[in-house]
C-alpha cells in the first residue's frame, strides 16, 4: 500500500534530481522528454535511447544527477545529448568533467571516432540571474579566429527562470512556445494554470501532484538529500578545523621567533600579538630554554 502522507508545505519540483529522473527518464513514453529537448535545442527531436548512467563512471553518487539521452532530429542526425539538473556558477567544472568523460565514451564507433554525430550538454539552471539570459552555447575555439576546435561538441545552458519571465511578461494567453520549458520552473499553482494550455503540461502536472502526493517517495528523496547536506556539513567542518589548526600551527611558530629575538616583549605581549593563551607561551618559553 502507498503511503500518501506527506508534508503540505513541501512541494519537491524537477530540480530534485531524482524526482526530474522520475517524470522524464521514461523509456516507454518519451513524449516528456521529446517536447522539454525540442524547445531546449529549438527543432524537434525524439528521445532513441537512455543511457545507463551508472557505467564506466568514476563517481557514481554524483553521476546519478546526470541524464544521458541518445536523440534524433527530423532530418535524421544523432545528438549524444547530456542533461544535468544540478546547475549554478559553482558546478560549471564538475560538469565539464562528467560531459568531457561521457563524450570520450561515446565518441569512439570501433575502430574509428564518431566525427557525424552531434555531442550536447544541457545545463538547466533553475537560478534567478537576469545578467545570463536565457539561453548560452558554449564552444572550444580558436582565440583567434573564434573558430570551433570539433564542430560537433558544445554545452547550452538554460535559465529556466528568464524563460519563465519572459513568457509571462509577453502574457501570452493561448501562445504554447516553450510552455514546456516554462512548466519546468511552475509553482504548484502555476501548473495548474499552466495545465489548461497543453495536454502534455496537464500529464505532467497529474505526476507531479502524484509524486508530491507519495510519502514514501517524498521521504526517500529527503533523505538522500539530508545526507548529503551533513556530509557537506562534516566537510565544511573539517575544513574549518583544518584551517585552525594551520593558523594555530603559524601563530606558534611566531610566538617562537618573538621569545628567541625579542624576548623584551614579554610574554603577555607576545600571548596578545598571536592569539595563543599565555600558558602556551610559558610552555613554549621552557622549551626553548631546555634546547
Amino acid at each position: 500500500m502507498t503511503d500518501t502522507t506527506t508534508d503540505s508545505d513541501v512541494y519537491l519540483s524537477v530540480r530534485t534530481d531524482r524526482l526530474f529522473k522520475t517524470v522524464f527518464a521514461n523509456p516507454d513514453d518519451t513524449r516528456l522528454m521529446n517536447a522539454v529537448l525540442s524547445e531546449a535545442l529549438e527543432e524537434p527531436v525524439e528521445v532513441l535511447e537512455f543511457f545507463p548512467t551508472e557505467l564506466a563512471v568514476r563517481n557514481k553518487k554524483e553521476r546519478v544527477k546526470v541524464l544521458d539521452v541518445l536523440l534524433q532530429t527530423k532530418d535524421g542526425n544523432f545528438l549524444n545529448v547530456e542533461v544535468n539538473t544540478s546547475f549554478d556558477l559553482a558546478t560549471r567544472v564538475r560538469n565539464l568533467a562528467y560531459f568531457t568523460s561521457f563524450y570520450s565514451q561515446k565518441v569512439q564507433r570501433g575502430e574509428e571516432y564518431d566525427t557525424k554525430s552531434d555531442f550536447i550538454h544541457i545545463d538547466f539552471d533553475f537560478n534567478k540571474n537576469e545578467s545570463e539570459g536565457k539561453k548560452k552555447i558554449y564552444r572550444l575555439l580558436d582565440e583567434e579566429n573564434l573558430t570551433p576546435y570539433v564542430e560537433h561538441f558544445k554545452m547550452i545552458t538554460i535559465n529556466i527562470e528568464n524563460v519563465k519571465k519572459e513568457w509571462y511578461d509577453k502574457n501570452i494567453q493561448g501562445d504554447k512556445e516553450n510552455i514546456h520549458l516554462v512548466m519546468l520552473g511552475a509553482s504548484e499553482e502555476e501548473l495548474v494554470e499552466l495545465s489548461k494550455k497543453d495536454e502534455l503540461v496537464k500529464e505532467f502536472d497529474q505526476k507531479m501532484y502524484i509524486l508530491n502526493s507519495d510519502g514514501t517517495f517524498i521521504r526517500t528523496v529527503s533523505e538522500e538529500e539530508d545526507k548529503e547536506r551533513l556530509t557537506n556539513t562534516r566537510i565544511s567542518l573539517a575544513k574549518e578545523e583544518a584551517a585552525e589548526e594551520a593558523t594555530n600551527n603559524r601563530n606558534i611558530e611566531i610566538a617562537k621567533s618573538m621569545l628567541e629575538e625579542s624576548p623584551e616583549l614579554g610574554m603577555e605581549k607576545i600571548a596578545k600579538i598571536t592569539g595563543l593563551p599565555i600558558a602556551e607561551i610559558e610552555k613554549l618559553k621552557e622549551e626553548n630554554e631546555h634546547i
